[in-house]
């Protein structure tokens, strides 16, 4: 730490972002809470211009700590409001912070909230990482289920390999799947490939998948919502009773 503190002070007023990113990486090599103090006085007392050149590896530093100790929510706040102004390098780097903030500190929903958010990214390694966060987590927000769904219509593998996992652990039955979609109508935005993919995913056995097929029925979906979703149900019946 004396190292550290010494490195700091010779850097103190230093205007020079390849040096302060230097001192940042230095710091991310042996992670401490005690290095909370510097990361406090760049984000409050650099100028903005300067502030952006490093905050990659600001947030990385961040992320880095937050793996071995409980961070305060004025961190979470600056990463949530940095997200939204910051370019895909960034967004992604803030994405894998929460990630491994969660190790330690429960993120509020609001933090939950916009990594939901991420799912909708184009770039699809936040779309992963936020994944992963949401893998992380032990219930999911109803705010963010329409965002958990629309991955299903993905047709990348290592998104849809991620949402597999995540509805593995967070739709364990019949009824709790169909209440999700059926929350602020879900169920719409779901295309043709989306529904197989959730059949693939969530039903083993006919037993279950003939549940929800009576839970549609009976339910009242727009006819031609229902239409899809019974096309694909008897479209996967039939593969399943082939593999039997």
């Amino acid at each position: 730490m004396e190292n550290i503190s010494n490195l700091f002070q010779k850097i103190l007023k230093s205007k020079n972002p390849e040096e302060l990113n230097d001192f940042l990486i230095k710091l991310s090599e042996d992670p401490s809470n005690e290095y909370l103090n510097f990361i406090d006085h760049f984000i409050n007392n650099l100028e903005i211009q300067i502030l952006e050149k490093i905050k990659l590896n600001l947030i990385f530093v961040l992320g880095e700590i937050g793996k071995i100790v409980s961070m305060d929510e004025k961190y979470l706040e600056f990463l949530s409001e940095t997200y939204y102004t910051s370019d895909r390098w960034i967004r992604k780097e803030i994405i894998q912070a929460f990630h491994k903030i969660s190790e330690n500190t429960a993120l509020a929903n609001k933090t939950i909230e916009l990594v939901g958010y991420a799912l909708n990214d184009d770039y699809i390694p936040i779309k992963i990482s936020a994944q992963k966060v949401l893998l992380s987590l032990r219930v999911l927000p109803n705010k963010i289920l329409k965002n958990i769904f629309h991955t299903l219509n993905s047709k990348e593998s290592e998104v849809i390999n991620y949402s597999s996992k995540i509805f593995e652990k967070h739709f364990k039955d019949t009824n709790q799947l169909f209440t999700s979609l059926k929350e602020s109508e879900n169920f719409k935005i779901l295309k043709p490939q989306g529904v197989r993919t959730l059949l693939l995913i969530c039903f083993k056995s006919l037993i279950n998948l003939e549940a929800l097929r009576e839970m549609i029925l009976g339910s009242d979906w727009p006819d031609t919502s229902k239409t899809v979703y019974l096309k694909e149900i008897k479209t996967y019946e039939r593969i399943l009773l082939k593999n039997l």
